[in-house]
């Protein structure tokens, strides 16, 4: 845990719902990163989900943390020197089956997406208007001689009770769908 208040998890945090999921992709690592490791690819990447529209780029800073990125909660983080860090807006849209009625859930989310380049890793974090808040830690590797680069994610999040086992098992059917058109992005 960093040792610096402002850019620690807060102590309400307390995930009840995760995912985990790699892809290799066939592109060197350079390529894949800027894609998907920068702010360079972070619209279209979002928009591979089926639940994802009205996407919106906000402010871009950068934010300084103490130790390592994936152990920072650098969303709420005051600016400072350090890693890049795009901030966003996009709206979530998920049908539940409620019977024989299907209901639209919107949730507006609002996150940052923040990179170091050095270590090859990327920390996505959002929050919503319905409580639900989301860590991703991506990660990159060189694979196959350089020929290619797995990417591998984790999600850690956190919603209310109520929300739980849905959020759950769309959460990981969205996570794999939407890294498996990783490929689509290069081309």
């Amino acid at each position: 845990m960093p040792a610096n208040k402002e850019d620690a998890y807060p102590a309400n945090f307390k995930p009840n719902f995760d995912s985990a999921f790699n892809v290799t992709l066939p592109f060197p690592l350079a390529t894949v990163f800027l894609i998907l490791g920068t702010d360079e690819g972070l619209g279209p990447h979002i928009l591979l989900s089926s639940l994802a529209s009205d996407f919106e780029v906000l402010a871009k800073d950068s934010v300084a943390v103490t130790g390592n990125l994936e152990d920072a909660f650098a969303r709420t983080a005051p600016s400072g020197d350090g890693f890049p860090r795009q901030a966003f807006k996009y709206k979530e849209t998920m049908k539940i089956v409620l019977g024989l009625m299907s209901v639209a859930v919107v949730v507006n989310l609002q996150g940052t997406f923040t990179w170091d380049e050095d270590r090859k890793l990327a920390l996505y974090e959002t929050s919503s208007d319905k409580g639900v808040v989301i860590r991703k830690i991506r990660r990159f590797e060189e694979v196959d001689g350089g020929a290619s680069t797995q990417v591998s994610e984790t999600i850690d999040g956190q919603c209310p009770a109520l929300l739980q086992i849905i959020t759950q098992t769309s959460s990981r059917k969205a996570h794999k769908e939407q890294m498996n058109l990783y490929h689509t992005l290069f081309g």
